[in-house]
């Protein structure tokens, strides 16, 4: 696709006041275009097929319609994966994205779990270590009524990569939907996840665990939006900035109007190791019916001196016991992944960094 300017991503729901630059990210440039290598492990219970960009899934997503053009305009196929109904639990599925040199690339990727199904989808996002380029994911889903969605991403990119990651999708009656990301990779980072919690007892959790390094960016839109009755959302981030890292972080619970009885809750942790990061935090909860319960809590900072105290007691220094720390944040999402090969690899990764 020709290379297109003014690019906006990532808006939030309900703006906030415009001279604090954090309602929004703007991308002057956006040069993807062709389908970035695809592999894939499927086991039996699940169809695989492609379409044209054109029939792929309109529900919304979390970064928002220049996605969907960026999609639309390459031309790449949509890869459709359907679980069969009645099908029950299946054994986990994987799809590795490896781009190559420094290509600017493009994928698209529809998710369909019926009802009573559950299904774990790994999807590794790799590139060489050096490498630098362009890389965008767009990913929709639907969950079935009583279905059980389990989405896994672990970003592996090369220090030079920009990389798009946007994700929306639909959860039905008694349905779960299940995201862990894993930010371990890439130079700057945008993410973007909407949730139609639509069905009674409709279920989200969302787990993130990210480590941002040097003058890297990570800017992040989450929304769970609550339209059916009893449903919950529970959105967590734990994260570590290092150098002169940035980061923002959007989160939003969408309380409307008849999602009586409904919950929603943000937590996030963040590890501050040198006084040249920038953090930033927006967490929203926009409510438009009386019997809801909405919550959020944040812990942002240096580690508590107690706790330093304590460690240098036992004859760790400063840098150790900050180690230690930033990599406990990722086991403990990483724990969350219920993929052994892929908790393997995390471990085998951070080891050698």
């Amino acid at each position: 696709m020709s290379e297109n300017t003014s690019f906006i991503v990532n808006r939030i729901p309900s703006l906030t006041w415009h001279w604090l630059h954090m309602n929004q990210a703007d991308l002057e440039t956006l040069p993807v275009g062709t389908e970035g290598s695809l592999s894939q492990d499927i086991p039996e219970g699940i169809t695989l097929r492609e379409v044209d960009a054109t029939q792929f899934s309109s529900t919304r997503t979390g970064m928002g319609t220049n996605v969907d053009r960026i999609v639309t305009e390459s031309g790449v196929p949509v890869h459709v994966l359907e679980t069969v109904g009645d099908a029950g639990e299946l054994d986990n599925a994987h799809l590795d994205f490896d781009y190559v040199g420094s290509g600017a690339y493009v994928n698209a990727v529809d998710l369909s779990v019926a009802d009573g199904t559950e299904l774990t989808l790994v999807m590794n996002l790799r590139s060489e270590k050096d490498a630098k380029g362009t890389a965008a994911l767009q990913t929709r889903y639907h969950v079935g009524r009583g279905a059980r969605l389990t989405l896994v991403q672990v970003n592996y990119l090369g220090a030079g990569y920009d990389f798009l990651n946007d994700i929306g999708g639909e959860v039905d009656e008694k349905g779960d939907f299940q995201l862990i990301q894993l930010i371990l990779g890439g130079q700057n980072n945008y993410y973007g996840s909407f949730t139609e919690l639509s069905g009674k007892k409709a279920n989200l959790t969302t787990d993130i665990g990210y480590i941002v390094t040097g003058d890297h960016k990570l800017d992040m839109n989450y929304v769970a939006n609550h339209t059916g009755r009893k449903t919950n959302c529970d959105i967590n981030a734990d994260g570590v900035l290092r150098n002169q890292a940035e980061k923002i972080f959007r989160g939003t619970i969408d309380f409307h109007r008849g999602c009586g009885g409904s919950t929603g809750n943000e937590l996030e942790n963040v590890l501050l190791m040198d006084e040249g990061v920038i953090n930033r935090t927006i967490p929203v909860i926009l409510c438009d019916e009386e019997d809801v319960e909405g919550n959020h809590g944040a812990s942002i900072g240096r580690l508590d001196e107690s706790l330093m105290f304590y460690m240098q007691s036992r004859g760790m220094n400063d840098e150790e016991i900050y180690e230690m720390m930033a990599q406990a944040r990722i086991d403990a999402v990483a724990s969350k992944i219920p993929d052994e090969a892929t908790r393997e690899e995390i471990a085998k990764y951070l080891g050698e960094e």
